[in-house]
């Protein structure tokens, strides 16, 4: 197995319907559902045994890399129309409307028909030698501000937990999507962050019980070498191999469009690389996004 291991990436429509409940009290049940726990840790171990996942990234038991490294850093764009609006009901939260108002972010062109920089891309480097690259963080760290989650993509390693912190003066109530537990895990304002745990790599929403227009997507890589595009459109990954690799991008709000370049990786440099990507409106009468894109 090459030591980059990948997965499709499946592109969901948004949908949301505004924010049920801005503001919930302390140890809150909701309308007799999953129990909602203000107070997390003591059920925040690890929910899967670690040789387990030892096994999954690095299945074939190849050698940890221990060599020179590089960094790769640029600026993802999107060309072509223009992020629809999503459907939904921001009264009680305007200021989520900035970040889930449209399928995606993106900025202003320079030039009309020009290209803008574009959010929330999945970033990836692969194609790698026959070795295996650990992560090095125990946890992905994301916040809560104002009516949104600090990115509309998460990109973490299986074996991480997330971690999701609420600095809103609102309750929270953040979870993976497929559901991964029966217990509801409230953030509470200000308070320790919410740890969740993906049991298996692939594709996950990142919801929130009360708000039904945040709908953010997660993945849960096999390798490290991942990141998602700021706003701004720039990116950096750290840590890359010495050689050549290939650096690909998507959106999994874009269909049928990515982006990939091979560069050679030296010592303590950091490569530039811009990619940008296309966004054709699917017709009218048409729903689905298409094929699954797949990174490279």
């Amino acid at each position: 197995m090459k030591a980059a291991t990948l997965f499709s990436l499946t592109v969901f429509a948004l949908s949301g319907a505004g924010c049920d409940s801005c503001s919930r009290p302390t140890g809150a049940v909701a309308d007799a559902g999953p129990t909602l726990i203000a107070d997390a840790s003591p059920i925040n171990a690890t929910p899967f045994p670690t040789a387990s996942i030892a096994a999954a990234v690095n299945r074939d038991h190849l050698p940890a890399y221990a060599g020179p490294t590089g960094s790769v850093e640029g600026t993802i764009t999107v060309t072509g129309d223009p992020a629809p609006e999503t459907p939904g009901d921001f009264k009680r939260c305007p200021d989520a409307e900035k970040t889930y108002g449209h399928a995606f972010r993106e900025g202003e062109p320079a030039a009309p028909g020009g290209s803008r920089w574009l959010a929330d891309a999945v970033v990836a480097v692969t194609g790698y030698g026959n070795f295996f690259v650990p992560e090095k963080s125990e946890a992905k760290e994301i916040t809560i501000q104002g009516c949104a989650f600090s990115t509309r993509t998460v990109t973490m390693t299986y074996g991480q937990r997330l971690e999701v912190k609420n600095l809103t003066k609102d309750f929270w109530t953040p979870k993976l999507d497929p559901v991964q537990t029966t217990v509801m895990m409230m953030a509470t304002p200000g308070g320790d962050p919410v740890k969740l745990y993906p049991k298996v790599p692939g594709h996950y929403h990142l919801i929130d019980h009360d708000r039904k227009y945040v709908v953010d997507d997660l993945y849960a890589f096999l390798h490290p070498l991942h990141t998602a595009s700021a706003v701004g459109g720039t990116y950096r990954i750290d840590g890359v191999p010495v050689g050549k690799v290939t650096v690909n991008a998507l959106h999994p709000r874009i269909g049928k469009s990515e982006a990939s370049k091979v560069v050679e990786i030296k010592p303590g440099v950091v490569t530039r690389v811009d990619l940008a990507l296309e966004h054709k409106a699917p017709p009218p009468e048409t729903l689905d996004a298409g094929p699954q894109p797949r990174l490279h």
